[in-house]
């Protein structure tokens, strides 16, 4: 799978209020949207509907307030400061405060400064949301290859919960039906050990094969299945270990839950691409 790096900015946005009024400003050409760029918390992609993520002319990815704070369970106040808004975003300990068009901040009222101003962009502010991040102590994550931004409140890794879609039919050398299994970390399943066959730390996107059908080290793309641990649709994996009870046409799934959770997948039957470079 690829390796995903901490090197996005997020951002937020809340719709003023009917009745409010907010003139689009010059700066407004320093926005252009990414309607393919999507945003996701642990393994929930968000939904945004007809208010999508923007990116700004320095490349910081923004997306909307309000939709963020309510996901994330934080508070959010505003109130009109001349021809700007004041917004606060916080919980019960940590607070954020700033103003559309000021590159300074403050988070539990100590100065704070910003990459990019929050703004007002037709009727709506968005806010630079790496500070929300740092504030409150998320993890961030980017896919480049799914172009997801991943938020993870809860410390973990998370796999994106969409994938691009791809053209599969013309970059897979073999298609394989077969039987998938799931396995966990748990000691009872894998002797103990935390890596696979080839010395990696297990992770989503490990499976087991036999490697006289899967060559080790082969990267697939795996469809047909149904749990609540993996990305809807399909995934992206590889290859990377093997198990006394995986021969022939059948795949091992490592799932980073619990050895009751894993249970739930039971056997199924999937199609597995094996990928070209």
């Amino acid at each position: 799978m690829n390796k995903i790096f901490k090197c996005i900015l997020l951002a937020g946005l809340f719709l003023l209020p009917a009745g409010m009024t907010a003139s689009k400003p010059a700066n407004a050409q320093f926005f252009h949207q990414e309607t393919d760029i999507k945003v996701q918390v642990n393994d929930q992609l968000m939904q945004f509907g007809d208010i999508q993520p923007i990116v700004d002319a320095t490349s910081k990815l923004q997306v909307p307030a309000r939709v963020m704070a309510d996901k994330l369970g934080y508070d959010l106040q505003w109130q009109k400061v001349g021809n700007q808004i004041a917004i606060t975003i916080g919980n019960s300990e940590q607070k954020l405060t700033l103003t559309t068009g000021e590159t300074e901040a403050k988070v539990n009222e100590q100065p704070a400064s910003l990459d990019a101003p929050a703004r007002i962009v037709d009727g709506r502010v968005y806010v630079p949301f790496r500070l929300i991040a740092d504030t409150f102590g998320s993890k961030t994550q980017w896919d480049s290859a799914n172009r997801i931004a991943i938020m993870s409140t809860d410390g973990q890794y998370h796999a994106p919960a969409w994938y691009r879609p791809q053209a599969i039919a013309k970059s897979y050398s073999k298609v394989i039906e077969a039987r998938a299994s799931a396995y966990s970390a748990s000691p009872a399943e894998n002797g103990g050990y935390t890596l696979d066959y080839m010395g990696n730390q297990l992770q989503l996107g490990t499976i087991a094969v036999d490697p006289s059908v899967i060559p080790l080290g082969s990267r697939v793309y795996v469809e047909g299945y149904t749990h609540d641990g993996l990305p809807a649709g399909g995934m992206y994996a590889v290859a990377s270990d093997t198990g006394g009870a995986i021969k022939g046409n059948k795949i091992d799934i490592f799932l980073p839950q619990s050895r009751e959770q894993v249970k739930s997948f039971g056997i199924q039957q999937v199609k597995v691409y094996i990928l070209g470079s």
